[in-house]
């Protein structure tokens, strides 16, 4: 259902009005009481005061109910504004109480005072005030429901985002056309090679097309998809690009193509050639994949960094973990956390 254009759930909202409707009946039986039954002089500027003292410690009470079951209860549900509703009520009872003792006890020094008959008096004050403690906490519980709506269609968007950047990443022009130029030197002076090359570069971009739009895919796809990547390079670059691989179990799930971004930053950034390659290593600790490459950086390069920020931002985005980019003077390290089960 909506209501100016915003979510409203039905279910949430007929509970609010049941409680209001709940503590209002409580309400009137009291007032209907206190106008047969005492003797309170309208005029009397005391508990004029009084009402409005309790008044805001009424709104109080619901600020810090709500502060302590936020943190306590992070999920989102009808009974987070039940469990502040209570505890809201609990806490203005026993201010209320501490209050009314040192105005009238303490401050005023009444003699006859009588804290049962002041702490009946305080749960009627409670239930007078119902209204301001379902109101506010309904007014807090909605905002935060809308707030939450928002940051998940956000999310939802900024994923859609990164998905789609990572696939036309993939498939921008430059990879081909450097692809097909390699194409055309093989066709002139290695010709025996132009089958095998035709079969890397249509396994790539299988892959590429076909978990493009996936969340996971294990880590051993995902390493024999960087065998066909890595058989392209040598193509293109001969020996001047060498992996290492000692990644021997390949258990768990990894976002596809982060090994093969990493090791495409790698080649972008830095000089190899046949006499001085450089050396690519991939590891396991533990849950998590290492790629090191020795710093050897070229004079100029044109990257924007959306590789690595594709990376980092989709693993906070769907898994919370984080992707570390650590530089030294000698090496980039790349650590990559593995994802357990889908």
């Amino acid at each position: 259902m909506k209501i100016f254009n915003q979510k409203i759930n039905l279910k949430q909202v007929l509970i609010v009005i049941a409680l209001l409707f709940l503590g209002n009946a409580g309400k009137i039986y009291l007032l209907h009481n206190v106008r047969t039954k005492s003797d309170i002089d309208f005029y009397d500027y005391f508990d004029h005061v009084s009402v409005f003292l309790f008044s805001a410690v009424s709104v109080i009470s619901v600020l810090v109910s709500w502060k302590v079951i936020n943190r306590i209860d992070t999920t989102n549900t009808i009974l987070k504004f039940v469990k502040v509703y209570i505890l809201s009520f609990l806490l203005f009872v026993i201010a209320g109480v501490i209050i009314d003792y040192v105005l009238l006890g303490i401050i005023m020094n009444n003699n006859e005072y009588d804290f049962m008959i002041r702490f009946i008096n305080t749960m009627s004050v409670a239930f007078i005030l119902v209204d301001i403690f379902a109101l506010t906490s309904a007014f807090l519980y909605f905002r935060q429901s809308q707030k939450t709506t928002l940051e998940l269609e956000q999310t939802e968007k900024e994923k859609a985002t990164l998905q789609s950047q990572m696939l036309q990443k993939n498939l921008e022009p430059h990879f081909l056309f450097n692809n097909l130029s390699v194409l055309s030197g093989l066709a002139r002076k290695k010709p025996e090679q132009i089958e095998s090359f035709i079969d890397d570069f249509s396994d790539v971009y299988r892959y590429y097309l076909k978990h493009g739009k996936k969340q996971l895919a294990e880590l051993k796809d995902e390493l024999s998809f960087l065998i066909s990547y890595m058989n392209l390079m040598e193509k293109r670059f001969g020996n001047a690009y060498q992996i290492e691989n000692s990644i021997e179990s390949t258990n768990g799930f990894i976002i596809p193509c982060s090994l093969q971004l990493c090791i495409e930053n790698a080649i972008k950034h830095n000089k190899g050639s046949e006499k001085n390659p450089l050396l690519i290593s991939l590891s396991r600790k533990e849950d998590t994949i290492v790629i090191k490459n020795k710093l050897n950086k070229v004079d100029f390069t044109l990257g924007t960094g959306t590789g690595n920020d594709y990376l980092k931002r989709q693993y906070e985005i769907n898994f919370n973990k984080d992707v570390i980019f650590t530089e030294t003077d000698t090496e980039f390290i790349v650590e990559i956390p593995l994802i357990s089960e889908i």
